[in-house]
């Protein structure tokens, strides 16, 4: 069972070496110093940690700067409400303001430049969330990294329904003890937010998101996934798909292309990978995640482990946990 933790930071006059502690305790290690030399810093800051998310609600009044020599495996959503906030990441600074939000990999952040009255919600998705929902939207293991279009337009008829739910999130939170909601219901609602930016904020993924059912595929093309599924744990080629499919490799890498968007070769490690992730989630499977992955032609175990986590955002020991009910 998950549990809701919280903290209050709210101090007038912090000086660098206080708020770097407190950075370091509630989100990410980081240097901290104010704009002008010589001064302090007065922010307020309430943070709460429901499961694999962080949601928290600051202001900072003088403003500020955070240096972070690395940022956390998650990306950020930040919801403005007043104040201008500015981020270096990578070689472009992002700006957020009033009724333009943020949305980026924490990872790649480098410095955040808080002005005078900033004031935002902000809410920090795991990375292995993020893919695990975006695999489930897509119904197939996540190939590399999400890249955001990193400024969100609050304005919009889409913009406003992010806002909203993520003043929802926040009112669920910061409330009294007893008018709190359950940690389940506020994890419903963060991924219902997950499923949001996926589905409106522009990303490497969008076009597979919105892609409309394929119209009928080829009698060869489907020879080619029944010789996949009826031989999922030998050993085979492009050219062995291609010569059970009664057609040239050339012919067959296109018909992928056009009717499944990725190549024979990785649509039969799809294949493989949800074998697996069923049969390790499946309480009647006794076997061991080794034997799991050979049964399904997985013979490295490295490089079936890297790619597992890659395409679930987990290890799959941590799936056979679940399925063992230790996980809970």
């Amino acid at each position: 069972m998950r549990y809701v933790t919280h903290s209050v930071f709210k101090i007038v006059d912090a000086d660098a070496d206080e708020m770097t502690e407190h950075y370091a305790r509630t989100l990410s290690p980081a240097t901290v110093e104010p704009l002008r030399r010589g001064s302090l810093i007065s922010v307020e800051d309430r943070h709460y940690a429901v499961g694999r998310f962080s949601v928290w609600n600051g202001k900072c009044h003088s403003g500020m700067r955070v240096t972070l020599p690395s940022g956390p495996d998650a990306y950020a959503l930040y919801l403005p409400s007043s104040g201008v906030m500015a981020i270096d990441s990578g070689r472009k600074q992002l700006v957020s303001e009033p009724a333009a939000g943020l949305l980026g990999d924490m990872s790649r952040f480098d410095q955040l430049v808080l002005h005078e009255d900033r004031s935002h919600i902000g809410i920090a998705f795991e990375k292995s969330a993020m893919i695990r929902q975006l695999s489930e939207l897509l119904d197939a293991p996540v190939d590399g990294d999400i890249d955001f279009a990193n400024t969100v337009d609050l304005a919009t008829v889409k913009g406003s329904r992010i806002t909203t739910l993520g003043n929802l999130i926040w009112n669920c939170l910061d409330v009294e003890d007893e008018h709190q909601s359950s940690s389940t219901f506020v994890e419903r609602l963060l991924q219902a937010m997950m499923i949001t930016l996926l589905e409106t904020v522009p990303n490497n993924y969008s076009a597979r998101l919105a892609k409309q059912t394929s119209p009928a595929i080829p009698k060869r093309l489907k020879r080619a996934i029944e010789y996949m599924h009826a031989n999922v744990s030998s050993p085979m080629s492009i050219a062995d798909i291609a010569e059970a499919a009664g057609t040239s490799v050339r012919a067959l890498q296109a018909a992928f292309q056009q009717f499944k968007d990725t190549t024979p070769l990785n649509y039969l490690r799809i294949i493989r990978l949800e074998g697996v992730r069923k049969a390790l989630t499946d309480p009647a499977t006794s076997l061991s995640v080794a034997e799991v992955a050979r049964s399904w032609g997985f013979s490295h175990m490295g490089r079936f482990a890297a790619l597992y986590q890659h395409s679930f955002g987990e290890m799959p020991s941590n799936a056979a946990k679940l399925r063992r009910g230790e996980g809970k």
